[in-house]
């Protein structure tokens, strides 16, 4: 029997991903394909997380150089309704971890629950399995909401319209047998780069003798923080843990209130303020770009900081190569080509290809809204803004980008809105888990500018002035702010990990 306790995010929250896993599934070969195709259709799916590759691998039931249907690949392919399809994923779901299934099913079966209420539970000695993360439990329910095993009530968990048969299957299930029979199961194979891969790094390097970015100005492999925030570094910062009594336990049991998290923000602002560490986020001058440019054609003005973003995002490269990579196309003239509309009649050796395609990108969406800075200028508030941007640069080019692109313009000074501090925080991963731990939001997850712009106010709240996402990010790197924290028993932050 099994015990996995980490899950793929695909459930309700994330839009399209179960289709894309019945599609992946359904486009698998009867006979097996390799590992590198395959991957690469996970990729095409956006189903790949290079961070975690064990974990969908898990879900699937796959591995090795070739990789074969699994009986559950299987099942999903073979799925013709959405009824079949859902008890294959909930069957799946069982299948992993029958102990965790039946435990959250006895909770809820009995009345409505909400998600720190279970994970309390499991957290506790009545619950003798593994505990899984938070956000797992999260990717957990997630999966039981869009399946029909649960539904909401609120934001609490209810018994969901397919629930019968797993509370049948729950009955069978007697926890202390289960543990007795236990054994860890090994990870999935995942071949090693050599093995699938040869050609690739062959290919990158010739490409980088054409490159303005040296392999140098590159992020350490495996870097936890974003690309956008990869200049940052703890080294030195005194941790914020330590520095006050701590907030007793039974203060935020029952949920964060007002008053609970007003002392947060204190405690975070008091420790940065002795920091005293200049920030040294992206600002309009890396880019050239001043508010006399906005005057004389601000719709030139937007495309240039589009592509910026573009690059700081996507192009996977510390904030100095960004930089190089954005001054060689622009001292080449392709971004003025571009955003006329020409096409470079000369590439130098000194331009990025990757950058050329991102830049190209920005300049074909910026030129399907013409007038858009206009627009902006012209909304009465910095959320009637954001939306605007989003309608015009999001539809899939754009997401946590658009904060960084309203940040931008707001150090440009070229828009002014009474909320404009609350869209200026972009909300990183990393930002988002430290603000869920911290209770300023209720998940981690955000799935649409919605979402996001909520977890972007939340940051504001915690740090009202500055950069929030590099504060909030330096508080994590510092404090070593973690899910199944390791000072969960000695932190004096009001925090969820600690109500564990």
């Amino acid at each position: 029997m099994l015990q996995v306790v980490d899950f793929p995010p695909i459930g309700l929250d994330q839009r399209g991903a179960l289709a894309a896993l019945v599609r992946v599934c359904k486009d698998t070969p009867a006979k097996g394909e390799s590992f590198r195709d395959f991957r690469s259709r996970l990729r095409g799916a956006k189903l790949w997380d290079k961070e975690r590759p064990v974990t969908m691998l898990r879900f699937l039931g796959v591995g090795g150089s070739t990789v074969s249907p699994s009986p559950f690949m299987q099942a999903l392919a073979s799925a013709s309704t959405d009824d079949d399809t859902a008890h294959a994923v909930l069957d799946r779901l069982w299948e992993l971890n029958p102990l965790l299934g039946k435990t959250i099913l006895d909770l809820i079966s009995q009345r409505a629950y909400g998600k720190d209420e279970i994970y309390k539970y499991l957290g506790s000695a009545s619950f003798k399995g593994i505990v899984p993360s938070r956000p797992a439990l999260e990717n957990w329910l997630q999966i039981g909401l869009a399946s029909g095993l649960l539904r909401t009530i609120g934001i609490a968990m209810a018994a969901g319209p397919r629930m019968d048969r797993y509370i049948s299957l729950g009955h069978a299930v007697d926890a202390d047998e289960f543990l007795a029979e236990y054994k860890p199961s090994p990870d999935p194979v995942i071949p090693n780069v050599s093995d699938e891969d040869t050609a690739a790094p062959s290919a990158e390097v010739g490409a980088s003798t054409e490159t303005s970015i040296p392999v140098s100005a590159a992020a350490p492999a495996g870097s936890p923080l974003p690309a956008p925030l990869r200049h940052l570094n703890a080294d030195g910062v005194p941790s914020a843990r330590g520095r006050d009594r701590a907030v007793p336990v039974s203060r935020f049991a029952s949920g964060f209130s007002d008053d609970v998290l007003a002392e947060t923000t204190k405690k975070i602002g008091s420790w940065w303020s002795d920091v005293n560490k200049t920030s040294v986020t992206y600002q309009p001058s890396d880019f050239q770009l001043d508010p006399e440019q906005w005057v004389e054609n601000a719709d030139e003005v937007l495309y240039r900081i589009a592509v910026a973003a573009a690059l700081a995002f996507r192009l996977d490269r510390d904030r100095a190569a960004v930089v190089a990579a954005y001054s060689a196309l622009d001292k080449a003239g392709v971004l003025g080509d571009l955003y006329q509309g020409i096409v470079p009649e000369n590439l130098p050796a000194q331009v990025d290809a990757r950058a050329l395609m991102l830049a190209s990108l920005a300049a074909r969406r910026c030129a399907e809204v013409p007038e858009l800075a206009s627009s902006l200028e012209g909304r009465a508030s910095a959320a009637e803004a954001f939306a605007s941007l989003d309608a015009a640069l999001g539809r899939g080019l754009f997401r946590t980008e658009l904060f960084w692109i309203m940040d931008m313009l707001a150090r440009l000074g070229v828009i002014r809105y009474d909320d404009l501090g609350d869209f200026t925080v972009t909300p990183h991963r990393i930002v988002r888990d430290t603000l869920f731990r911290l209770g300023f939001i209720d998940t981690p997850y955000a799935s649409d500018a919605t979402s996001l712009a909520a977890a972007a106010k939340a940051a504001r709240r915690a740090v009202p002035t500055g950069a929030a996402d590099e504060v909030l990010t330096m508080f994590a790197l510092s404090a070593g702010c973690a899910y199944d924290c390791a000072h969960r028993k000695t932190c004096d932050f009001p925090c969820r990990e600690r109500l564990d």
